[in-house]
């Protein structure tokens, strides 16, 4: 029930803005509305005031602004003529069009810098000393010479107080050389380190990991751990014989083969030994068996400029990462089984709903920054869409053919419902193996 209502309140959240800014931008230039339904389909209740109709129908997949001579070739009288969307100027006609992509991207705005003056979960070895628990292989921090053990104290001559420093300072330096000072045995250790650039989010990073203990946070179905009965809370002691210190540790031993593993665990003051066979993922292109970590969270609120910094920073990294993905998904770097559909976001409302109100504020402030930019995307039906058609209008100096328009819109609707039926069949995919 609590994932049915989350969904629905996120949902209806999303669709409420994206329309109100359609409908308060239509009225400001003078159009008339005569419906605004959140939903689709049938109507399950609704109430006249004035010219407009306010519904609430049933299919909640969406919703739409009707305006008077909003469709091509509509016929209009004469009275309603100066209240038609298609007798406005091409300018007014883009700025309703606009004006519900960009009423998403506003509520995203001012939603993230509120959810981190309400406070957000972090790990906590963010406010612990830059101590080296794992060192990657063959990545900047051990081509510096840091070891497991280390305590980073400053970089370039500032002093580092903790790990979100040092993550702070090695992200601003991608692919430039910084000095650090670490403690080692009680001696001070100066090096260097070049912070090798993510290709995600195009920040730095250094290779080396706070001390984390291999304890399982959670275990996925239809994976390997699951079915060979590792849980929540064990602590993985050893694979293969090999003692496991970090998790990091263990990532790198499950990762590279499908080969059995023995895994020995404690589990309420008792060793247990399990069998699991690591299961490959062809979209992160490893083997996995299913198992997230347990990480150590604490709530950090943050002040009101300090919350609009973070809340800024924040939405430049969501953007990027949205257009990161996109461009995975058309050049074929990431597969299209990782899209989800109204089911994924159900799931995912229902547990940010019960971690808080912040992870539920995050979930539609990210939604909402997705929604508004892809419905900005050139794509007919798409908002975007419809700003591409009034612009080659005003270029030709008159309306695009109606025969162009309807078959633009059906190759539109096509994409979209084979969208729709590819993400759905993704969620019941994952749902049911």
């Amino acid at each position: 029930m609590t994932t049915l209502i989350s969904f629905i309140i996120v949902l209806g959240i999303l669709i409420f803005i994206h329309e109100l800014g359609h409908f308060a931008v239509a009225k400001a230039c003078g159009v008339g509305v005569e419906k605004f339904s959140l939903g689709f389909g049938p109507k399950l209740v609704g109430i006249k005031r004035g010219e407009t109709e306010y519904r609430i129908s049933v299919l909640p997949l969406g919703g739409y602004v009707k305006m008077v001579g909003e469709a091509p070739g509509e016929e209009v009288s004469t009275e309603l003529r100066m209240k038609s969307f298609t007798h406005k100027p091409v300018w007014k006609r883009a700025a309703i069009v606009a004006a519900g992509p960009a009423m998403n991207l506003i509520l995203a705005i001012v939603l993230l810098p509120v959810i981190f003056m309400i406070g957000i979960q972090l790990p906590a070895y963010l406010e612990r000393p830059a101590e080296v628990g794992y060192v990657v292989p063959d990545e900047p921090a051990q081509k510096a010479g840091i070891k497991a053990g280390d305590t980073v104290v400053s970089v370039d001559g500032k002093d580092v107080k903790d790990w979100e420093d040092l993550l702070t300072q090695l992200a601003m330096n991608p692919s430039k050389s910084v000095e650090l000072a670490v403690q080692r045995d009680g001696e001070r250790i100066q090096t260097s380190i070049t912070p090798d650039t993510s290709k995600e989010t195009g920040a730095g990073y250094g290779g080396m990991y706070p001390p984390m203990k291999p304890v399982i946070g959670d275990v996925a179905s239809g994976y390997p751990a699951k079915e060979a009965g590792l849980k929540a809370g064990d602590l993985i002691l050893s694979i293969d014989g090999v003692k496991i210190n970090h998790w990091a540790e263990l990532e790198n031993v499950i990762h590279k083969s499908g080969s059995k593993k023995k895994l020995q665990v404690m589990r309420d003051g008792k060793e247990l030994a399990f069998e699991v066979v690591p299961k490959y993922n062809e979209d992160a292109k490893v083997h996995l068996i299913g198992i997230s970590r347990q990480d150590e969270l604490v709530s950090r609120q943050y002040g009101f400029g300090e919350s609009i910094t973070k809340g800024v920073s924040s939405g430049i990294e969501m953007t990027g990462k949205l257009f990161v993905v996109i461009k995975g998904l058309v050049f074929g770097e990431y597969s299209l089984k990782t899209l989800g559909g109204p089911i994924m976001i159900a799931q995912v409302a229902g547990k940010a709903a019960e971690s808080g109100i912040a992870d539920l504020l995050s979930l539609v402030a990210f939604l909402s920054l997705q929604l508004g930019i892809i419905n900005l995307f050139p794509i007919p039906v798409l908002d975007g869409g419809h700003i591409v058609f009034f612009g080659l209008e005003a270029v030709k100096g008159k309306p695009l053919s109606e025969k162009f328009m309807t078959i633009a819109q059906q190759v539109g609707i096509a994409l979209l419902i084979g969208l729709m039926v590819l993400v759905t069949w993704n969620d019941l995919a994952r749902i049911f193996g």
